[in-house]
């Protein structure tokens, strides 16, 4: 143990430390305000130059310059001339021949920023040192930037060089390189390297991309060679190549080859092998290209080829594309609804004329009743209603009306299921014409989640453990001395070694802490590096990020459901979606987005990947295209998340908390981190800041602000030193194993691999923790499957969240939190420790373990040894002193540094929030820690009792 002085020495080293952060955290906001200022003048310093022909004062900070004038371009069209200039002048500055010299500089980060700022000042001599980059650069997300930075200045060599660098590159390259190339393709007298006999899959997937993206009449023949090639293999004809290569990537290929031989050019699909083939994506591929006919021979045709199968579904899109192009098909479909079709062309007919519902019952309605019966009845039986109950709702005609109704009784009676939609969303006056009144149901239960004695034990094991291992040793070590000692010296003895042990068990969680605060460091900046190199014009070109389906779990979340989905609405993105699904509500939830924006039940199709609890309706609205509103019955917000995948149509899912708003770029820089690395991305977090004390106006943050409630202020800076100093550090070491279930992104396909989130539906176990569940599930079977990944964090991509202002629903809330992680660490308890799963394994997982689970049980026979020495009177002012220190300095020290690492590159409070903010960093660690990590401890013991209940939280609503 250190002697006094020594105490003291640290005392006033950490004081000083702590004094450092303050003046540094104040002093960085000086430094950015006027970096802004600088930046203004530097905008004004161009503009005259290139506008005014103003000279370049000396001095002036030329990567400053350099780095406005990048922002300039992004924003104005300089002319040729002006662009000159530019190089003159930037050469001159040395800036050019210092990123020349950098393009080929051993550090990644280096040569990216230089590609970056080469690709604003390109002439001869710098597309031809980029050029020679590419034929060197190794690194796929480096070769992005190189082919993005030579987009615009295209020739035949440029092309050569792209093509090549293909092979051995991931899919997501191999996209991006074809988008570019294409727009070169395009004019007609360009030349194409003869790559159609290259042996190497990724110059053969290239081949066919292209020939899909620009029609060449030289591409024809090697495509068909290729088909025939293809075909062979598959019927047993082995080709060395292909058999090389996985079955699913083999089968990618055909179908491509297929789609881009019927769509481009002209294969005729309309045989029986190909539309009865035992190959569903080619089934698909075949029924799709026979919509390129638009007669109704041709709907004819698709009806016979009908067989019953999932396949139909196909042949529904395929007549509704044919039938869109030509009105009078519409009637003549209608017409065969009477002409005694097999069921399943039947159904394929009822499907495809549901999609205009109101037209149709208006053209039958009065010329046929008999037909007219015929087909409400068809259409009922089909389980679409959504659209008829929908016109029947909206319908002011009394004949209409009347004859509709007619047609529908007799099914009400006889098919319960239809009985209880009418129940649900006919209008009552309609319904009670019916003969029926309105039953208010009671909602489904919920499934409980089944007993885990597997659990139960295990957590017993751990407290008994936890409890008796400092004790029971201590009897064993000091067995001799008992015969001698009275039982009060014995105790006194060991609340001594108590305290020494929590001193050292506070040591080296200060130390795991300073060591994540070290890498978050590096890798904030790192993050905001690599963001300051990423243009719109990169990030917007067609196909350089993936498409996102964003979901938000609705659970009576009426106090700010429609600012969240108009902020999610106008979020800046190139390719989004947005899903909100209605957990059951009991409040006014649905009822306020339906009417806000003017929303109607519709039939969507979509296939059930997962299985969820039951879905009640699906509501659109052509003037919002990419918002899907889901009704359903209550299953907890992980259900509710697998339906919003189940429903979603894009490459990536991102979950969000209803209750949340994303700042306008969070997607983007989230998204942006793809860029940044060659593995393939499993999951994404972002930075989450609570909502509570900033203005929202229509779904955007109008200004930011904390808190003025101080319990939602303590968990301000709990949320920045949780996310600014544990997420980064933890990503920074690839062993991050939460994403938060308020602003999460995660793959779709690896999402259904893994069976979606658990839940009673899915896995047969709910979880509280569903957020953290899914992301170790999806780390551990991409080891299992030996994928190269990564699940990182982004600092800088916001979004805000509204905390509980209430201590009750706080302590609901942290008690939960610790549930969750309980249930998780019990049932992924296979990767504590092993190496099997690398970092994961050997850090995330442990540190979770020993520090987040077992810690807070240490935590408190450490609070109450410390109580007893001092009651006793037992306990050296050095240990006092020791436990002070690491308690309370080094609390204070990590809070400062979270707020010094949150504001290193912009400011996110003004300098009064910032002064509160500190004030709140001191004061949390004088009781306000110590009582949460306690707590904790009730969630520990919480969950012996099997409950996996949320709990509810008091909502206050957004500031307006």
């Amino acid at each position: 143990m250190l002697s006094l002085q020594s105490v003291f020495i640290l005392i006033l080293s950490l004081l000083a430390v702590e004094v450092v952060l303050v003046v540094a955290i104040l002093v960085n906001k000086v430094r950015l305000s006027k970096r802004a200022k600088t930046i203004q003048k530097a905008e004004g310093i161009l503009i005259n130059r290139y506008f005014k022909a103003d000279p370049l004062p000396a001095g002036f900070p030329r990567h400053i310059l350099a780095s406005v004038y990048v922002h300039l371009a992004e924003q104005i069209q300089f002319t040729p001339a002006q662009k000159d200039l530019a190089f003159q002048d930037f050469t001159q500055l040395g800036i050019i021949p210092l990123y020349l010299k950098k393009i080929n500089s051993a550090f990644i980060l280096q040569r990216k920023t230089a590609i970056f700022y080469l690709s604003y000042f390109l002439n001869p001599e710098t597309r031809a040192a980029l050029v020679r980059r590419m034929r060197m650069e190794k690194v796929g997300h480096v070769r992005i930037f190189l082919v993005n930075a030579l987009k615009n200045d295209m020739d035949q060599l440029t092309v050569q060089t792209m093509i090549e660098s293909v092979v051995g590159s991931r899919r997501f390259y191999q996209s991006r390189v074809i988008e570019i190339i294409k727009s070169y393709l395009l004019s007609s007298h360009s030349f194409f390297p003869d790559i159609y006999n290259r042996p190497e899959v990724e110059i053969k997937e290239f081949f066919v991309d292209v020939a899909g993206s620009v029609f060449r009449e030289d591409f024809r023949r090697p495509l068909y060679a290729e088909l025939g090639v293809i075909e062979r293999h598959l019927s047993g004809e082995i080709n060395p190549v292909y058999a090389k290569m996985r079955p699913v990537r083999v089968a990618r290929l055909y179908h491509h080859i297929l789609s881009v031989l019927s769509d481009v050019y002209g294969l005729d699909l309309e045989n029986e092998k190909y539309l009865q083939n035992p190959d569903p994506g080619v089934v698909e591929i075949a029924v799709k290209s026979m919509a390129k006919t638009k007669t109704f021979a041709q709907i004819h045709k698709i009806l016979q080829s009908a067989d019953g199968s999932g396949n139909d579904l196909y042949r529904v899109f395929a007549i509704t594309r044919i039938i869109e192009t030509n009105k009078i098909f519409y009637d003549q479909l209608i017409d065969l609804i009477g002409q005694n079709l097999p069921e399943a062309q039947l159904k394929i007919v009822v499907r495809t004329l549901i999609t205009r519902v109101e037209y149709l019952i208006l053209k039958v309605q009065q010329t046929n009743k008999k037909l007219f019966a015929q087909m409400i009845g068809l259409i009922i039986d089909s389980g679409s209603t959504a659209d008829l109950i929908g016109f029947l709702n909206k319908n002011k005609d009394v004949q209409v009306q009347t004859d509709l109704l007619q047609a529908i009784k007799p099914h009400a009676q006889n098919n319960p299921a239809f009985l209880a939609d009418l129940n649900d969303y006919l209008l009552p006056e309609l319904f009670q014409k019916l003969g029926y009144i309105r039953q208010k149901k009671a909602p489904m239960e919920r499934p409980k989640s089944k007993s885990e004695k597997s659990k139960t034990v295990w957590l017993i094991e751990i407290i008994v453990i936890a409890f008796a291992i400092f004790p029971l040793s201590y009897l064993l070590i000091n067995l001799r001395m008992f015969g001698n000692a009275t039982f009060l010296d014995v105790l006194k003895l060991y609340i001594v070694l108590m305290n020494e042990i929590f001193v050292v068990y506070y040591m080296t969680v200060n130390a795991v802490y300073l060591i994540l605060a070290g890498f978050s460091w590096v890798g904030a900046r790192r993050q905001s590096q690599l963001w300051a190199i990423k243009s719109n014009s990169m990030l917007f070109e067609k196909g350089m990020l993936s498409s996102i389906s964003i979901i938000a779990p609705a659970y009576n979340e009426e106090m700010s459901i429609v600012e969240s989905v108009e902020s999610l609405l106008n979020l800046n993105y190139p390719d989004f979606e947005v899903v909100v699904v209605n957990d059951g509500s009991k409040d006014q939830t649905l009822a306020k987005m339906i009417e806000h924006f003017q929303l109607d039940r519709k039939n969507v199709a979509y296939e059930e990947l997962l299985r969820t609890r039951p879905v009640k309706a699906i509501y659109k609205n052509k003037k919002y295209p990419n918002l899907t509103v889901v009704d359903k019955q209550n299953g907890g917000k992980a259900d509710a998340l697998n339906v919003g995948i189940n429903v979603s149509k894009n490459d990536y899912i991102c979950g969000i908390d209803a209750d949340s708003i994303l700042e306008s770029e969070s997607l983007l820089r989230l998204m942006s981190s793809m860029l940044d690395h060659d593995e393939i991305t499993l999951a994404l977090g972002g930075n989450i800041f609570p909502v509570n004390g900033c203005v929202v106006d229509h779904g955007q943050i109008e200004s930011k602000g904390l808190p003025k409630q101080w319990l939602a202020r303590l968990q301000s800076i709990e949320y920045l030193r949780a996310f600014s100093l544990g997420r980064i550090g933890w990503s920074v070491m690839n062993s991050l194993l939460i994403v938060s279930g308020a602003f999460g992104l995660f793959e779709k396909q690896i999402l259904i691999e893994c069976g979606g989130y658990l839940t009673q539906s899915t896995k047969d176990k709910d979880t509280v923790g569903e957020d953290m569940e899914l992301v170790v599930r999806i780390t551990r079977q991409a080891y299992d499957t030996h994928l190269k990944f990564r699940v990182d964090y982004i600092h800088n991509a916001v979004c805000y969240t509204e905390v509980p202002e209430e201590t009750k629903s706080l302590l609901k809330q942290r008690n939960r939190w610790q549930r969750g992680l309980v249930d998780i660490l019990s049932y992924h308890r296979k990767m504590i420790f092993n190496h099997r799963y690398k970092n994961a394994g050997l850090i995330g997982t442990p540190y979770f373990f020993l520090f987040e689970m077992v810690g807070p049980l240490l935590e408190m026979q450490g609070y109450l040894a410390l109580f007893l020495g001092l009651v006793f009177n037992v306990l050296t002012l050095e240990i006092v002193l020791l436990l002070g220190v690491l308690t309370f300095l080094m609390g204070i020290i990590m809070s400062l540094l979270a707020l010094l690492v949150t504001e290193r590159d912009s400011v996110a409070l003004n300098f009064k929030d910032t002064v509160i903010l500190l004030l709140v960093a001191i004061i949390e660690n004088f009781g306000w820690r110590q009582f949460i990590a306690l707590y904790r401890v009730r969630g520990i013991f919480s969950s012996l009792r099997e409950t996996n209940a949320w709990g509810t939280v008091k909502r206050v609503g957004f500031k307006k």
